[in-house]
């Protein structure tokens, strides 16, 4: 391990090595107190060649690599062993272009996804991955983990957001294929093995990322069901009667929201009773040629 340590030293720059346990613990830490990593060695690269670099080292020394994006994650992913190294993206976090008249967005994996929503914003467009830790975790974490979110219902999942993709293989040898192209119809689609992988067949760095017109029209509701078959019934209106423009459809128990009201401050109940199942919806629009108030209250 000196050996490959000095060899790390070699390639990174002062703040691209850890080993100072203090300093470490934010890496080795797993959110919900139920893991604690032991690496010894957090690396941090600042470019794709520089995590080829390190790739290749630690190969070279038969040394397992935890890529770790912003450890979010609540199943102990990015946790790693005392014989592993963790490979943080913290730091791969450029916005290489933006294409508003192409609808693409090419970003580093170490973008954090609230950032991207942002930046796409202000360029007029819509990027609809949405969770709970989207003002800290990563894109690429996201793409390893296809992730989610909460407008998987209209959009799809991590994997369904990338045209292109940017990473490093186990033999430190780089995929690039950041293309912008819709209509691709050429060979193997090898994005698709890495997103939702987690690491296990290489490290992204960097993809291209759909964008979508800005929803200028939002409209959001909370229905209260009195059994579980009642969400699925309600989930066919909502579908058939939104005319495309239902994002999510979030079913909740009556458990989850007696936490929220007993831990969240100023969280109450809206409802004059409880119920044991609850539906969260949003319709989304751009445009005046649909008005999603109407279509909601037609579905209510």
């Amino acid at each position: 391990m000196n050996t490959l340590l000095s060899n790390l030293r070699e390639i990174l720059d002062d703040r691209g090595v850890i080993t100072d346990p203090v300093e470490a613990e934010a890496y080795l830490e797993e959110r919900r107190g139920r893991f604690h990593g032991k690496s010894q060695i957090i690396v941090r690269p600042r470019d794709a060649a520089e995590v080829q670099a390190v790739v290749k080292a630690c190969t070279a020394q038969k040394t397992p690599l935890v890529p770790q994006g912003g450890n979010t994650g609540l199943c102990g992913g990015a946790v790693a062993n005392a014989d592993q190294i963790i490979l943080s993206l913290e730091r791969l976090k450029q916005i290489r272009a933006i294409d508003p008249a192409n609808n693409t967005m090419t970003v580093e994996a170490g973008c954090i996804l609230a950032e991207l929503q942002t930046t796409a914003r202000d360029a007029g467009r819509f990027f609809p991955l949405s969770l709970a830790a989207e003002g800290s975790c990563q894109i690429g974490g996201n793409l390893a983990t296809n992730a989610g979110g909460i407008n998987v219902l209209r959009y799809g999942n991590a994997r369904d957001q990338v045209l292109g993709l940017e990473a490093v293989m186990p033999s430190g040898e780089l995929l690039s294929d950041l293309h912008g192209l819709r209509k691709n119809n050429t060979g193997y689609d090898l994005k698709q093995l890495l997103i939702g992988s987690e690491g296990t067949l290489g490290i992204i760095t960097a993809a291209t990322l759909k964008l979508y017109p800005y929803p200028d029209q939002s409209a959001t509701a909370l229905v209260a069901l009195h059994d579980l078959p009642a969400s699925i019934a309600f989930l066919e209106r909502a579908q058939s009667g939104s005319g495309g423009t239902l994002c999510s459809f979030e079913l909740m128990h009556r458990v989850g929201l007696d936490f929220a009201f007993k831990h969240v401050s100023g969280c109450s109940d809206p409802m004059t009773a409880p119920h044991e199942w609850y539906v969260l919806l949003s319709l989304q629009a751009s445009g005046d040629a649909i008005n999603v108030d109407t279509l909601l209250s037609a579905i209510l």
